[in-house]
């Protein structure tokens, strides 16, 4: 959906989850599948993606939050801190980690026959792959994880497929900052047919907003992130709170992601890209930019 500046601080509403939903083997009634513990966010949502929930002994902490895109599919369930001690006591067979939990977990879990899943670092569609299928093999769910990569390569050879457009969007966070080349953001600035404004201008990395260059060059729309209530703690010094900058929100297409949409790994890369790509056409945006085909 299309918001507008002054509703950027107010509690977005949920957005529909772009993931299509897909239709889940079955399996025997008296073949049994391990269970399982989430130790971080990012893993919450390979687990919850791919699991029964009946194999879900703990998820983590923060697999409810604002920011996780399979948040539903954890109400519910049993949280945990993600210690060592914890682990152990709950005695899962595979527990899935997508960054270091805790020192000498690997170590820990081999003593108690865990099979600890450490999840590769990465947001290219082949890391995007190789996670899946490493998680739903580890978890006896290979189907689904074959299911998920084939839905999300043929998501992504359609966007890809699609005309690209010489506009410029400008990326902006509460914090103030921006993502330039390089960084996941830009892929999926460019994954949905646009240009990355900040690629642009020649900035690299995640630089702070450079006001003075919006608004003497300002970009053909923007794009906001991280936004909704809780999603993150917005510094009162941060440039995301300039007058100007809400002015020019005003005057020029906004388009607000979800935070579900923005993180772990490039799982969603393609649901961001399609989401832009979507309320780009509502704003008429494409209507406006010279077409190119690649």
């Amino acid at each position: 959906m299309i918001k507008r500046s002054r509703k950027l601080l107010k509690l977005l509403s949920v957005a529909s989850l772009g993931m299509a939903v897909m239709s889940l083997p079955s399996y025997a009634a008296d073949e049994r599948l391990p269970n399982i513990v989430s130790l971080d966010y990012c893993a919450d949502q390979f687990v919850l993606l791919l699991s029964n929930k009946e194999q879900i002994i703990a998820v983590s902490k923060a697999a409810e939050d604002v920011y996780s895109f399979y948040r539903e599919r954890a109400k519910g369930l049993v949280k945990t801190n993600s210690t060592i001690e914890e682990v152990i006591m709950l005695k899962p067979d595979v527990a899935v980690q997508t960054y270091t939990s805790a020192a000498h977990m690997g170590d820990m879990t081999k003593r108690s026959n865990v099979s600890l899943v450490a999840t590769f670092f990465g947001s290219d569609p082949e890391t995007v792959y190789k996670n899946i299928t490493m998680v739903g093999d580890a978890i006896n769910q290979s189907g689904r994880a074959r299911k998920f990569n084939e839905n999300y390569k043929k998501r992504l050879e359609a966007l890809q497929a699609k005309k690209t457009s010489k506009l410029r969007l400008a990326y902006v966070t509460p914090s103030g900052v921006t993502a330039g080349l390089g960084t996941s953001v830009d892929d999926i600035i460019t994954l949905s047919g646009f240009e990355n404004y900040t690629a642009a201008i020649g900035h690299k990395g995640w630089v702070s907003l450079p006001l003075e260059k919006l608004i003497l060059d300002p970009p053909d729309a923007f794009i906001t992130s991280f936004f909704e209530r809780d999603a993150v703690t917005q510094s009162r010094w941060s440039l995301s709170r300039h007058d100007f900058l809400f002015k020019m929100m005003d005057s020029i297409p906004t388009i607000n992601l979800p935070s579900t949409h923005m993180s772990c790994n490039g799982l969603f890369h393609v649901d961001a890209a399609e989401l832009i790509r979507k309320e780009a056409h509502a704003a008429n945006l494409l209507s406006q930019s010279n077409e190119v085909v690649d």
